[in-house]
């Protein structure tokens, strides 16, 4: 009995040295070169533009707030290019909220070391 499960346990062993020795690579076969990304940086807000809405828009209680959420698409040089809404407060609010940010300037966002367009989701707290 010992002598069968010696055999097996060996016979295993030459077998998996076999496997190693034939999966050795030449480097003459090794695939060329790739291009590796040097990374993503994500656009930095740099300017931002005031913002004037109408006291009678806003909630008339004192130290209350509402937040505007948007999506926003931003060229390769940090330029806002298309502004949707995805969370509204009041068209007016809304309206204005756009036209503020359509001044605002983000560096641009950078891959492999080149400015890329992007987009992000910004929120635009109001408050009284």
């Amino acid at each position: 009995m010992r002598r069968t499960r010696l055999v097996i346990l060996l016979s295993s062993m030459s077998i998996a040295a076999v496997a190693a020795s034939a999966m050795q690579l030449n480097d003459a076969a090794a695939p060329t070169s790739r291009a590796i990304s040097t990374g993503v940086t994500s656009p930095k807000l740099v300017y931002t533009a005031s913002i004037n809405i109408p006291a009678d828009k806003l909630s008339s209680t004192p130290g209350t707030s509402s937040k505007v959420v948007l999506h926003v698409d931003l060229d390769a040089t940090g330029t806002p290019t298309s502004i949707r809404v995805l969370q509204p407060v009041t068209p007016e609010i809304d309206a204005r909220v756009i036209d503020g940010v359509r001044r605002f300037r983000w560096t641009p966002a950078v891959l492999n070391n080149k400015p890329v367009a992007t987009d992000l989701t910004l929120t635009v707290e109001v408050r009284r």
